[in-house]
């Protein structure tokens, strides 16, 4: 008996457009632009000044100083005017230094303000200090969740032009800041061990491979210190972590690269029989 066989349910050649999309209820497309919006996003800030013709026209004028990001404009921005009109719902221009609007598109409600180790154009010299200081309250007021490089208290303990202060206060004096300026702030990410000057649209918080008891201790310690001193300010959460350029780990062929296990393993299964091999020929008369 012959047997026929199955014709496959899906075609082999996928249209990749769909033409009907203009004609779907306005409701439905909204919907779909939203969907095409990004995942929460890690969104660098840096302080620099540019030059401005109107800035310009003496020489004794300042030129005014700007704040940007390395991330690209969510792309839903630039398609069309319905799937601007949707991605403005969530995305504001913020962080301006002066009366102008800002330059960032921010997402307040889920991305997360990082202020690394750039160095700022204030008198300060930290582009913590140099956000705080320039940027419209307004902004500030907005941000939910920030995230600051734990660089920041090294280098503000350890400077020659003022006394000597241990870490400790220095991260009190951080949380007192952060409590000051980011007055609707909900979460806190202290950034352990991070020195990458780029980031990706698509990277995120993981886990650092190594724990900082140390730094763990002080952030504790100072945000009991200002709990006890304020206790009717709606406590935080904190945590520390790493930031990976993309949000899964990338997958390796053992085939490819070799071995593969743990440092430990290849050790015991690759390194200590050759060298147990080069000793028995050392033996050898």
């Amino acid at each position: 008996m012959a047997i026929r066989e199955k014709k496959p349910l899906v075609k082999e050649h996928q249209p990749q457009t769909f033409h009907l999309f203009a004609k779907l209820p306005i409701e439905l497309r909204f919907q779909i632009w939203s969907y095409n919006l990004p995942e929460p996003r890690i969104v660098e800030i840096k302080c620099h000044t540019e030059p401005n013709f109107k800035y310009q026209l003496r020489q004794d004028d300042v030129e005014p100083t700007v704040c940007k990001s390395t991330l690209p404009v969510p792309v839903n921005l630039h398609v069309c005017r319905e799937s601007r009109f949707e991605a403005l719902k969530r995305y504001q221009l913020l962080f301006s230094c002066s009366s102008e609007s800002g330059r960032i598109y921010f997402d307040p409600l889920r991305d997360t303000l990082y202020l690394g180790l750039g160095k700022g154009t204030g008198a300060k010299g930290t582009l913590f200090n140099t956000v705080l200081s320039l940027v419209q309250p307004a902004d500030l007021a907005c941000v939910r969740r920030v995230a600051i490089n734990e660089g920041l208290f090294r280098r503000s303990s350890c400077r020659r032009n003022r006394p000597m202060r241990s870490a400790q206060k220095v991260v009190e004096h951080v949380m007192r800041q952060v409590h000051r300026h980011f007055t609707n702030l909900e979460r806190i990410t202290f950034v352990y061990n991070d020195r990458n000057p780029i980031y990706s649209p698509e990277a995120v918080f993981v886990q650092p491979t190594c724990h900082n008891r140390i730094l763990e201790r002080q952030i504790r310690e100072a945000i009991q210190c200002d709990s006890d001193k304020q206790p009717q300010r709606r406590p935080l959460i904190w945590d520390i972590r790493a930031i990976a350029a993309e949000p899964t780990s990338p997958a390796y062929d053992q085939s490819i690269l070799g071995y593969s296990g743990s440092r430990s393993t290849f050790f015991k299964e690759c390194q200590l029989p050759e060298i147990q091999r080069v000793l028995n020929t050392w033996c050898t008369p």
